[in-house]
């Protein structure tokens, strides 16, 4: 079995401790939370929650984002 190593807060691995019942692994936690979640229900929240920022966003011209692009760029390269 391969093995991968995930980053997470120290608070958020004590929030996933709190669902450990027994010997349950953090895989066997995660994998029954995904489960019992649906992706659809994740990504609808997450389209809802673009669109409110949507609705303030305050967009800038053609040739303004260029300039600041060019910016950026010259400033990281």
């Amino acid at each position: 079995m391969i093995i991968t190593t995930i980053s997470v807060r120290p608070e958020t691995k004590d929030r996933l401790s709190d669902y450990k019942l027994g010997e349950q692994s953090y895989d066997q936690i995660l994998n029954y939370l995904m489960d019992n979640v649906a992706l659809e229900d994740v990504s609808r929240e997450h389209l809802k929650r673009h669109y409110e920022r949507l609705k303030s966003f305050d967009g800038v011209s053609k040739e303004e984002f260029k300039k600041r692009a060019l910016r950026r760029l010259s400033a990281n390269g």
